[in-house]
């Protein structure tokens, strides 16, 4: 016999508890029986071939156990195909040899169980047919019927009473709400697995265990119905597996009708939740069939195709080994040529869900536990579930590499190059970047105190010198104030007079009242200057714009109402935003293209400035998402804070020509040249700060 890894020279011994039970016929047509291994509660569909070759067994070789097989039979073996069953029985430790399963590693064991484990429960074989004949009530048509009887009622009922069910969606988030909702979630679930028991039971077949099974950490219900398989006619396994979804779908009936006339509360909460929820989790979680719940299982009874994921998924390679490799692989299965199509595309779809879900289940892991641990588990589990099953596959396709034709094999040379210039070469040498222009010198106009507007000597559009007066404005209280100091000052100077040459405590008055003759003194030039200040002038050369219309003479103005702008027309900036993956990739000095919305020529200007500290609040309202920009705000923190959910850095941008006409604070659009960059190199980059600031060592926006 040809060596097979990990398999003894020695022909193997079959161990002896295993049974053969006859499983009828395969959709070809040809005899399938089942192998149970009934110490794991195992079983293993096997065709025509497996059965010949155990026949032979005691023959002890793979060359005498073919030749017996051609020379008996219609079937065609060579050894190697003896070989490949060998190996089958010893990967599913099915053989008698010696060691043949080695001691895992702890961290395997610590590994497999983080990624999958069973908890058994219970062992209910002998409560389920004590019981039995207590529920067989369920399974009958006049049940049935009464169920549906039931749930029409119940939604007739529910809708009679719309505000009802509006009232209990929005009690929903409330602690009762949440305590009904646990409640239903644990009843349902403990329903759907009895409904599959229970049909088990009645068909004969024993229900080993009951319990929990974790799916990376993910905790469901499960029952081991695995002796299903003895059962020949499919029809029996489909009730089987269809015995979940049906019970809920019962639950969910008979909770409809009753809670129209529940009384408030928590048990009504929890109808809700049956009623409505939990079997629409269950439709669409177990009647998947990409995953091992029980859609896979229903519909590999439905099309008596056992080993629906296994025998699909190996037509999908043959699929792809022919087409990328030009590599003829045997049939997996005589099937017709139609529902070979099928199972391929199966396959591809199988492929395609379980990836998004495993990437979901590893966020969610992420997000569970403390970073630096949440980082680690996404790695393992992506690794686990995603990369290894694509590094096996990519290991046969290097060990077939004779296999592959010249042309094919210089074809796939070319693609890999072309692949690898693409991923390595450095393309990218500008960095894109989100900014907002506005003028480079800009004088806003307040008045620092509620005030009356005077007199506007400037108007909207008119051109100003530095130091030009452009509004007056006028405030009683300081005036009054004005005043007040001067009539103090003024009497405390006259009572100083008055107490010369008096005796030691009118001398003590003399000098208390020049003491507050100064400071009425000081309080009269503040009050000056407060006045002075109501006097706006210009301290650029400029233009008037945004003029406040509103503000005419003799109206009342605000400390935080804008008066208008003075904008000096003869430059321009910008404030871009660069992330940290291209931080480092700008650099001060480097030439910039601005283009502004709807037009196709860009402005030229140079990088003066690149922070190197990240921003707490995005410079402008106009570029944030939520007000028609394009950066996101952080969720839980207020809008107006403008603090962005992600890391971001200021880039300045001082502008080469004169600013064109454009409105204040305009979102634009920059394109700044930079150090070349391939997309290997970015992604390892972008890799590595996630993280980096995932583990909690790096910055957060």
């Amino acid at each position: 016999m040809a060596q097979i890894p990990g398999v003894s020279p020695v022909w193997p011994a079959l161990r002896e508890e295993l049974q053969l039970r006859d499983a009828g016929i395969n959709r070809d047509g040809s005899p399938a029986w089942h192998l149970n291994d009934p110490v794991r509660n195992l079983w293993f569909r096997l065709g025509w071939l497996e059965i010949e070759i155990l026949k032979r067994w005691p023959l002890g070789k793979p060359q005498a156990i073919a030749d017996d097989i051609n020379a008996r039979t219609t079937l065609q073996v060579l050894p190697e195909d003896v070989d490949e069953f060998v190996g089958f029985l010893q990967q599913h430790q099915l053989l008698k040899i010696p060691r043949y399963r080695p001691e895992k590693s702890l961290w395997t064991h610590l590994l497999h169980s983080y990624l999958f484990i069973r908890i058994p429960l219970v062992h209910p074989g002998k409560m389920l047919k004590t019981l039995l004949p207590w529920v067989s009530v369920l399974f009958s048509r006049t049940f049935l019927l009464l169920t549906a009887v039931a749930g029409l009622t119940g939604l007739t009922l529910a809708a009679r009473q719309w505000d009802s069910v509006e009232a209990t969606l929005q009690n929903a988030v409330s602690w009762q709400g949440a305590l009904g909702f646990m409640l239903a979630l644990v009843l349902s679930k403990c329903w759907h697995e009895l409904g599959h028991a229970f049909m088990a039971t009645r068909y004969g077949v024993r229900v080993g265990h009951m319990g929990v099974a974790l799916l990376v950490m993910l905790p469901m219900a499960y029952t081991d119905t695995g002796e299903s398989w003895k059962l020949s006619r499919s029809r029996e396994r489909l009730k089987i597996a269809c015995a979940g979804i049906m019970a809920e779908l019962v639950l969910a009936a008979w909770a409809t009708l009753l809670w129209s006339f529940a009384p408030e509360g928590a048990f009504k909460n929890a109808l809700f939740f049956l009623a409505t929820t939990a079997w629409v989790m269950t439709v669409a979680i177990n009647a998947s069939p990409f995953m091992r719940f029980d859609g896979y299982f229903i519909l590999c009874d439905w099309l008596d195709f056992p080993g629906l994921h296994e025998r699909a998924g190996a037509w999908a390679k043959r699929a792809m080994r022919k087409v990328l490799l030009g590599l003829e692989d045997p049939l997996p299965d005589n099937v017709s040529r139609g529902f070979s199509r099928a199972l391929t595309l199966f396959a591809f779809a199988t492929w395609f869900y379980r990836l998004m879900l495993f990437i979901g289940i590893a966020i969610v892991v992420y997000h569970a536990f403390f970073k630096a641990l949440g980082v680690f588990l996404f790695v393992i589990e992506i690794m686990t579930f995603v990369v290894l099953p694509m590094i096996r596959e990519l290991k046969v396709w290097w060990q077939r590499r004779a296999e592959i034709r010249r042309t094919r094999r210089l074809r796939i040379v070319l693609v890999l190059a072309a692949l690898f210039a693409v991923l390595l070469l450095p393309w990218s040498r500008s960095v894109s970047m989100p900014g907002v222009i506005d003028a480079a010198l800009v004088q806003p106009l307040y008045t620092p105190f509620g005030a009356m507007m005077l007199k506007a000597r400037v108007q909207d559009g008119e051109t100003v010198k530095k130091g030009q007066l452009l509004f007056e404005l006028d405030a009683p209280q300081p005036e009054t104030d004005e005043h007040k100091a001067i009539a103090m000052r003024q009497a405390w100077e006259a009572s100083a007079r008055g107490a010369q040459g008096l005796d030691k405590e009118s001398a003590a008055r003399q000098v208390l009242a020049e003491q507050m003759a100064r400071q009425f003194a000081l309080q009269q030039r503040a009050g000056n200057m407060e006045l002075r200040r109501l006097q706006l002038f210009a301290a650029i050369d400029g233009r008037i714009e945004e003029r406040n219309l509103t503000l005419q003479e003799g109206s009342w103005v605000s400390p935080g109402d804008r008066i208008a702008t003075v904008i000096d027309a003869s430059r321009w900036r910008v404030d871009a935003l660069v992330t940290e993956d291209d931080l480092q990739r700008i650099k001060q000095g480097a030439s910039a293209n601005v283009f502004l919305p709807g037009q196709i020529q860009p402005l030229s200007g140079t990088v003066v400035s690149v922070d190197q500290h990240s921003l707490a609040k995005l410079p402008s309202m106009a570029l944030a998402k939520e007000f028609g920009g394009t950066i996101t705000l952080a969720p839980r923190v207020p809008p107006k804070e403008l603090k962005p959910e992600k890391v971001w850095y200021r880039v300045s941008i001082q502008g080469n020509d004169g600013q064109p006409s454009i409105a204040r604070e305009m979102p634009v659009q920059v394109v700044v040249k930079s150090d070349g960059q391939s997309l290997a190199h970015r992604w390892i980059n972008s890799a590595m700060l996630m993280l980096i600031q995932q583990s909690g060592m790096g910055k957060e926006g």
